[in-house]
């Protein structure tokens, strides 16, 4: 009888965390009243912002190899297409207290002060919304980064998320790597789809038309780093990055970003878990099972880019410099090894 019911709350529990992914993926995709604006508007918007990167890493992120402190918060840097929606339903579905696009959902963008809710599932979400530069700037004014409220924010705008935090209460910033030729190539199929994105810069129906060949192509001459842009604060389209700028972005993953990839999707997650203190979450293996090793978000089928071929070698000179801050992520993957050396009970090969 009690194993009856412990497999009628599993199958449950099961039905909830796909109703998740659902509502995830509608948050993730479909244009609201807090959506990205225009291209040309995020450009001023990003430099009208006055966000002083050096002051913000410095004070309000907190070192990779210092120790854990209970004021630090988890922020996790969304890279589109490098397995971030996994990511984020995993940490939802383990009930740990989120902060995306969903906190804003049910009205609570109206909400006057900083708190909590509560679906009817269980999962739980801060009040404000870590995907846009205005939601950004609301749950810095209601005081997010103090408030200790947050397990897990979840953001592709880092640098304006780190200006959220204080020296008092710091990000702990993690991330998920995946090489930038592979990831600009999922990302051209699925523009080609995502018909909900309209709206947003993402959602190009004419490339149905046009090879990826001819894409690329049509690109030569070019720079095109969206990883590094995105670390430094810079914007891709018309601020040309430079060898220095590399230097930078790679001192700031040395020293303030724990490393995972999503060739090694299995150790990371230990990785993180272990890191944050979460490896022994009662509902961790059901989340694992669901949203990591079964890939339930992996719906983005598309024709590889074959390495050494004439189309990957035009692809790396247009985005050499997220290729050599990616190469360095892999090194950086090793080095950090060392970090789990002296966890208790462990077995290390789950790391590596």
């Amino acid at each position: 009888m009690m194993e009856e019911q412990r497999k009628t709350t599993r199958r449950v529990l099961t039905v909830a965390s796909i109703i998740l992914l659902i509502l995830l993926n509608i948050f993730d995709l479909v244009p609201s009243k807090f959506s990205e604006a225009p291209r040309q508007l995020i450009r001023a918007e990003r430099h009208a912002k006055g966000l002083h990167l050096d002051y913000v890493l410095d004070n309000h992120t907190a070192n990779v190899y210092d120790p854990l402190k209970e004021t630090d918060t988890a922020v996790y840097w969304h890279i589109h297409k490098a397995s971030g929606s996994s990511v984020k339903s995993y940490y939802t579905c383990m009930g740990k207290v989120m902060v995306d696009r969903v906190g804003v959902s049910n009205g609570h963008h109206e909400d006057k002060q900083i708190a909590v809710w509560e679906n009817e599932y269980h999962f739980r979400w801060v009040n404000v919304d870590s995907s846009t530069y205005d939601g950004l700037t609301r749950a810095k004014e209601l005081g997010l980064g103090n408030s200790g409220l947050a397990d897990v924010v979840v953001t592709a705008l880092l640098p304006a998320a780190l200006a959220v935090f204080s020296h008092s209460h710091q990000a702990r910033v993690f991330a998920l790597f995946r090489h930038p030729i592979d990831r600009a190539a999922s990302l051209y199929y699925y523009r080609q789809v995502s018909s909900w994105e309209v709206g947003q810069d993402v959602y190009r129906p004419d490339l149905v038309d046009v090879s990826i060949e001819e894409f690329y192509q049509r690109k030569r001459g070019t720079q095109d780093n969206p990883i590094l842009s995105a670390l430094l604060n810079k914007d891709r389209v018309v601020e040309t990055l430079t060898d220095e700028d590399l230097a930078k972005g790679k001192e700031i993953l040395e020293q303030k970003v724990l490393i995972g990839l999503t060739n090694k999707m299995e150790a990371s997650m230990n990785r993180f878990d272990t890191y944050f203190g979460w490896y022994d979450d009662e509902n961790r293996p059901r989340c694992r099972n669901l949203f990591i090793d079964r890939k339930v978000n992996s719906n983005n089928s598309y024709k590889r880019v074959e390495p050494g071929s004439q189309l990957w070698n035009e692809m790396a000179v247009i985005m050499d410099y997220d290729i050599k801050l990616y190469n360095y992520a892999v090194h950086l993957w090793h080095e950090q090894r060392k970090l789990f050396y002296d966890t208790v009970d462990f077995n290390l090969v789950q790391v590596l």
